[in-house]
């Protein structure tokens, strides 16, 4: 039983996290470019509603694709390299997902990136996150470690 609910959580994450990083993908190698002239500014809102999903979505599958499979066992996060692998991933995760919530809303990391002059490179920071995320995640996933 509990192996027919791990495949359907599996498929979930597996999906939105696709999405996810698809998305993401598209908004920085294609919108941004696009959108100097602030053409796109109207799509840019339901884009973001759509990330934001789908990373919820993918962040709570994730931890609950963690508890069935290690059988609740939260101290495996951090005596298992499986465990380590899956931490530093979902903790890149929380950092772009923090992000995508923060949105453009000026807080004290918007000054700071301003400041540092990195605003134009926070787009790519974050998606080489997410893909650091996606890509060790799915090696824990596969591999035995």
């Amino acid at each position: 039983m509990i192996s027919e609910y791990s495949i359907l959580i599996q498929g979930i994450h597996l999906v939105t996290s696709i999405l996810w990083w698809s998305v993401t993908l598209i908004v920085i190698t294609i919108i941004r470019p696009l959108n100097k002239g602030g053409n796109l500014s109207i799509i840019l809102p339901q884009i973001r509603r759509l990330v934001i999903f789908a990373s919820t979505i993918s962040i709570v599958s994730g931890f609950v694709l963690f508890g069935v499979n290690s059988n609740f066992r939260f101290e495996d996060l951090v005596h298992t390299t499986k465990g380590n692998v899956i931490l530093l991933s979902g903790s890149l995760s929380l950092i772009v997902y923090y992000h995508v919530l923060s949105g453009s809303k000026p807080n004290s990391m918007t000054k700071l990136h301003k400041v540092l002059k990195l605003d134009k490179f926070v787009p790519h920071i974050m998606f080489g996150y997410l893909t650091a995320a996606m890509v060790s995640m799915i090696l824990a996933s596969v591999i035995i470690l």
